[in-house]
C-alpha cells in the first residue's frame, strides 16, 4: 500500500530510504499525505489559505534542501526516496504531534504559552526527538554517512532553515 510498511519501517529505524518504492505514484501519495497532514495542523492555527501557503513552502524547502545535500555528496539520483521517507515520515510523525496536542485539549493559539501543560510538552519533545533520530537516520542512509550523528546534525540544520523560511512566511502574511 504505497508504501506504508516500509514507512513504518522507517519510523521504526529498521528500513532505509532505498527500501521506499522508486515510483512517482509512491511519491505523490506521500507528499499527498505530508500536505494534508499539515493541513490538520495549519488550518486550526493559520486558517485555509495561509496554511496551504506555508504546507507547500515547506515541502519545496524540503525538496531543495534534499536535492542540495545529495548533489553535495554526489548522490543526485537518490532525492525521490529521500524527499518522500522525509516528507512521509515527517506526516506521520506530525499527525501524531496533532493528536497529542487534541487529547491535551490544546494548546489554543490565542492563549498564553506558559499554560501549556508539562505533559504535553514532554510528549512534543518526545516527538521532536523522534523525528530528529528519524530523519537523522534517513540523511545517514541517503548520503552514506558513518555515523548516525552527522545524519542527526544535517537534519537539524535542515529543521532550523526550514523554521526560519517559516516564520518567515508568517511574519510576511500578518
Amino acid at each position: 500500500m504505497n508504501g506504508l510498511a516500509a514507512m513504518l519501517n522507517l519510523l521504526r529505524l529498521q528500513k532505509g530510504p532505498q527500501d521506499l518504492p522508486a515510483d512517482n505514484g509512491t511519491l505523490v501519495f506521500w507528499v499527498g499525505i505530508a500536505l494534508i497532514a499539515g493541513m490538520v495542523i495549519g488550518v486550526p492555527l493559520y486558517g485555509f489559505g495561509q496554511a496551504l501557503a506555508l504546507n507547500v513552502m515547506d515541502l519545496v524547502v524540503l525538496y531543495a534542501f534534499v536535492v542540495i545535500v545529495l548533489s553535495l555528496r554526489g548522490v543526485p539520483d537518490r532525492w525521490r526516496q529521500t524527499f518522500m521517507a522525509m516528507a512521509g515520515t515527517g506526516a506521520v510523525l506530525g499527525l501524531l504531534m496533532a493528536l497529542l496536542m487534541l487529547l491535551a485539549g490544546g494548546p489554543d493559539p490565542a492563549s498564553d504559552p506558559e499554560e501549556v501543560s508539562t505533559g504535553l510538552l514532554l510528549g512534543m519533545l518526545v516527538l521532536f526527538a523522534w523525528l530528529l533520530l528519524v530523519f537523522g537516520h534517513i540523511l545517514q542512509q541517503a548520503l552514506a554517512l558513518g555515523m548516525r550523528l552527522v545524519g542527526m546534525l544535517i537534519a537539524l540544520g535542515y529543521i532550523v532553515a526550514s523554521s526560519a523560511v517559516t516564520q518567515t512566511a508568517i511574519g510576511l502574511f500578518q
